[in-house]
């Protein structure tokens, strides 16, 4: 239940960053968000894990840099900048298309075994952004370039994680993302100096509402209870309610936004995150399928 929990307010976070978008810039929404969150997750770590949560190697800050800048600085800039021209729906389903994006190059590159549902599931889910981006339609619109973008920050977030995957287990969840979220906002600083933004005491009270969800709610609560899953759950078991965040931000984009909903996007939706179960080896259709072939089989001989 805290893990539906979870993907419900995951699933509200592009509820909250559409709605601030009307009165914020991008790059002032991103800045703020995380001028609240890094340092407050900073005082957190101190208070649970001491001092010796901050301490990295130095040779391992080009690896956080890196993450910093594809998990926090560029991704959310370009998110942002992407859900002024798409809607929340797709921005929700194609930034799902990270997992298509890890699977290649870890086939290619570090050479892990796919199998045959991880390659049908990379096609479903390569078809399903098709139809979502371009609507059955390959005329050039404002939509598809946001859409274009949010498919930007889904190889954004393949790279922080082929990246991060350098120092798993070296150092505790809160050591890597404190230097994410520092270094993520060090780099969002200079981009807010130079595109406009407002006062401070001029962001109206809608704005800020979104600002402490996504930074408090998103940004803290959620992936403390995200990652107590992992470790009480597992990551696979965890890993399969993600796809309940589309769901979630879809459901809240018709309710409270009025966001329409198509057969050809409802479809591509379906694609999508079956898809990338496929992919994620969540969903095992071929294999089931063999299975049941054997079963038969041997049933046969008997």
């Amino acid at each position: 239940m805290a893990l539906v929990l979870v993907m419900v307010l995951w699933g509200g976070s592009f509820i909250a960053s559409k709605v601030g978008l009307q009165d914020m810039y991008p790059v002032e929404l991103a800045t703020i968000r995380f001028a609240i969150a890094a340092p407050l997750l900073l005082v957190i770590t101190l208070a649970i894990e001491g001092r010796k949560a901050l301490r990295i190697a130095r040779k391992d800050m080009p690896v956080l840099v890196i993450m910093a800048l594809t998990g926090v600085t560029l991704q959310y800039i370009v998110q942002f900048v992407a859900m002024t021209y798409t809607s929340v729906t797709n921005t929700a389903l194609l930034i799902n298309m990270g997992t298509f994006f890890v699977i290649i190059p870890s086939a290619l590159f570090l050479k892990e075994k796919l199998t045959a549902d991880n390659y049908l599931g990379v096609v479903v889910a390569f078809l399903g952004a098709a139809l979502v981006a371009t609507r059955g339609s390959l005329a050039f619109t404002p939509n598809l370039i946001g859409d274009g973008l949010v498919l930007a920050c889904a190889i954004m977030w393949a790279v922080y994680i082929l990246v991060g995957n350098r120092l798993a287990g070296k150092y505790s969840v809160l050591s890597q993302l404190n230097f994410i979220f520092l270094v993520g906002l060090i780099g969002l600083i200079p981009a807010y100096l130079i595109t406009p933004h407002h006062a401070i005491a001029k962001i109206s009270t809608t704005a800020w509402a979104c600002i402490l969800y996504l930074s408090l709610i998103c940004s803290i609560i959620a992936y403390f209870i995200f990652n107590d899953s992992i470790i009480k759950l597992g990551p696979s078991k965890t890993a399969i309610y993600q796809y309940l965040e589309p769901f979630f931000a879809i459901l809240f984009a018709i309710l409270l936004l009025g966001e329409p909903l198509t057969i050809l996007i409802a479809l591509g939706a379906i694609l999508i995150i079956a898809g990338v179960a496929m992919a994620d080896n969540n969903l095992k259709l071929i294999g089931h399928i063999k299975g049941l072939s054997l079963g038969a089989a041997d049933q046969g001989r008997h």
